[in-house]
């Protein structure tokens, strides 16, 4: 390499451009609210809830025009000594998040759901939204008695476009608008 060639000084601008663009995979962590299981009328349901702690990063984001993506998979397995462990029940949930800009709202669709959320109030909306999710696991008679299980929750929240199957770092650019959470809740029934 020839030393006129090096220039120091393109290497800090360039530097700080991918720190800048990096700062996207920290901007939102999520955090979990632990999950219940319930009988409800014979159902066997789960409820948990998810939190972006990075609360005003993630209201910048959306108003400069990001759609972020929350995925939630939650599994229960039967967990066997010598055998890999076997899923009994899963369920997805799927929401996307993001600002009218001319209406000054932030709009938050939901499965199951005909008419998105709005709200002026992101804490608010993301409280309403994605505070207490309910994932449907099938019949409560799925359970045995003395039966060891594992509940299994994996959050994530990208950006919508980002392509599938890219969800990681390319090229130091990243993807992911939080980081992936995951959580397990181990019980004997």
């Amino acid at each position: 390499m020839n030393r006129n060639s090096f220039r120091p000084g393109r290497l800090i601008p360039a530097l700080l451009v991918v720190l800048l663009f990096a700062a996207s995979a920290w901007a939102q962590t999520l955090s979990l609210m632990a999950p219940s299981i319930a009988n409800e009328n014979g159902s066997l349901v789960a409820r948990y809830g998810v939190t972006v702690v990075e609360k005003p990063i993630l209201k910048g984001e959306l108003e400069d025009g990001d759609v972020l993506v929350l995925k939630c998979a939650i599994e229960l397995f039967k967990v066997k000594e010598y055998w890999p462990d076997s899923t009994v029940a899963s369920d997805d949930f799927e929401s996307t998040i993001k600002f009218d800009r001319l209406k000054k709202e932030f709009i938050m669709t939901l499965p199951g759901r005909d008419t998105p959320l709005r709200n002026k109030d992101i804490e608010a909306l993301l409280l309403e939204g994605w505070g207490s999710i309910k994932a449907n696991l099938g019949s409560w008679s799925v359970l045995e008695k003395g039966q060891e299980y594992s509940l299994r929750l994996i959050t994530t929240m990208n950006e919508a476009d980002a392509p599938e199957g890219l969800e990681r770092f390319i090229y130091f650019w990243s993807w992911d608008a939080g980081v992936d959470n995951t959580f397990h809740l181990n019980f004997t029934f």
